[in-house]
């Protein structure tokens, strides 16, 4: 729904006069909130084009830029009154920030179709999961300057909208000159979907299921039909071929990234169910990146704790420019405290700290100690948490695991051959798999079992059932039920 309503009568200046604007000669990238890149257009015919999506890009960057020094106070007037400010931009700064080129005429057209589209917004939550569903326009208001104003852009957004541009709580920066030469909407809208991932310790973007992935790529499409007992028929296979290989081909060949992305698929029976993208670090490393940056610099980042890899994925994320002001930052404080006689205790979690106050517009002079340290702490925290995690699901799979070697050694011999020669002879089981079965899944032998038992899950769940009859062998979340019950006990180093 359109939030300003009845709120549309009320009289508005314009945020920034024309006089003001004033477009920055470089601009090389745009911290872009996720839930604006999950946004999908609720109806096919408003499925957005290249250039639509450049467009979308460029209002939000220039939006943006005109709140930058005000954003807090903007943020407080948006949740207080729920009213957007208007804003006012030139059509040639749309079609630079765009790179659509001079023809204003496409700029107009792929404003007109911003306007009319519905837009369901945050498609996937904090966790990774859908969380809720907003419905909302782009544009609360669009208008097109005449006469005297030629050539101006007014518009509006939703104030919930725009929250969501200058408050985001998960956002990913975005190259502008990486984005300039995808080449294709579907190609485009990967790079953000998936390079969102990059600072992930696991080097892997979310497991989702295959629908989703399609409608962050395409929008509403023939590709998946909603059918009238709430299912979905989808057509992977014409859209793995038209379009998703394609846009992964376009991604890997840009020079510019460190790293390639690799499909991963999970399978359910027969039918390809989530979809999954693994970032595989490219052998040599790419013009323009960490090696060109200074090597005191490198030096440095060493000192505090980043590896080889660390500082590829830093250079993804953060400007030579950026770094070098934020160690210049780190340096100070450090003086400062060891004239205390203290010491920034973390000094990398420190330096991240202050970049990401860095990106959201914080002057380096006014970034304050207790601040950062806070940050850190919670950062600590947060890791902590992570790690724990990962030990959890880690102990979780070694009991799945010797749960389903309990069963499978526990089977008469003949029974064990007739199930590994089924999964052999499935046509769910590639040549590798065939080679490496040919001896038979011995009794130790964790690995191949894993694969069995993954086969098992879509070819024979009555049978898996029966091998892991209870649901904390099957679940993370019943086993860790099971596990707060007395199930076991936990042991960590």
């Amino acid at each position: 729904m359109r939030l300003h309503g009845d709120d549309l009568e009320v009289k508005q200046g314009v945020l920034f006069p024309d006089e003001d604007l004033v477009l920055p000669t470089s601009i090389r990238e745009m911290r872009k909130s996720v839930s604006a890149i999950h946004a999908i257009p609720t109806k096919e015919e408003h499925a957005q084009t290249l250039n639509g999506r450049r467009v979308f890009d460029a209002i939000i960057l220039l939006a943006q830029m005109q709140c930058r020094g005000r954003e807090k106070e903007m943020v407080a007037r948006l949740k207080s009154d729920r009213i957007s400010p208007l804003f006012e931009v030139r059509v040639s700064d749309i079609a630079a920030i765009a790179g659509t080129g001079t023809n204003q005429s496409r700029i107009y057209s792929e404003l007109d179709k911003l306007f009319e589209a519905v837009f369901q917004w945050n498609v996937i939550g904090e966790d990774d999961q859908v969380e809720w569903e907003m419905k909302a326009h782009f544009f609360s208001l669009l208008g097109y300057g005449k006469n005297m104003k030629r050539g101006l852009i007014r518009f509006a957004f939703d104030a919930s909208v725009l929250e969501l541009f200058l408050e985001p709580t998960r956002w990913a920066k975005l190259s502008f000159d990486i984005m300039g030469g995808l080449g294709t909407s579907p190609a485009y809208s990967l790079y953000q979907n998936a390079f969102k991932y990059i600072g992930t310790q696991q080097k892997v973007t979310a497991n989702l299921p295959t629908h989703i992935w399609i409608e962050l790529l395409v929008g509403k499409s023939r590709y998946v039909l909603d059918l009238p007992d709430g299912s979905k028929q989808i057509n992977y296979g014409d859209f793995k071929r038209r379009v998703l290989i394609p846009a992964i081909d376009r991604v890997n060949n840009v020079q510019a990234l460190n790293y390639t992305l690799e499909l991963k698929e999970t399978k359910s029976w027969k039918r390809v169910s989530k979809l999954q993208f693994k970032f595989i670090p490219k052998v040599q490393p790419s013009l323009g990146l960490p090696m060109t940056w200074p090597p005191e610099i490198i030096e440095v980042l060493g000192k505090i704790g980043y590896s080889e890899d660390d500082i590829r994925d830093l250079s993804q994320a953060y400007s030579l420019e950026e770094v070098a002001e934020g160690l210049n930052k780190l340096q100070s404080a450090d003086t400062r405290l060891k004239a205390q006689g203290e010491r920034v205790g973390a000094p990398r979690a420190y330096l991240e700290g202050i970049l990401r106050n860095l990106r959201q517009g914080e002057e380096a002079d006014k970034i304050e100690h207790e601040k950062l340290m806070a940050e850190v702490r919670a950062h600590e925290a947060r890791a902590a948490a992570e790690d724990r995690l990962a030990k959890l699901k880690n102990l979780f799979q070694e009991h799945q695991r010797n749960r389903f070697a309990d069963w499978f050694n526990a089977l008469p011999a003949e029974n064990r051959d007739q199930l590994v020669a089924d999964f052999i002879s499935s046509p769910d089981t590639g040549p590798g798999i065939r080679m490496m079965l040919k001896k038979g899944v011995k009794e130790s032998d964790y690995g191949n079992q894993a694969l069995l038992r993954t086969w098992m899950s879509g070819a024979r769940p009555d049978l898996l059932d029966y091998a892991l009859p209870n649901p904390e062998d099957k679940e993370f979340e019943a086993w860790m039920a099971w596990r707060l019950a007395g199930g076991d006990v936990m042991f960590f180093q």
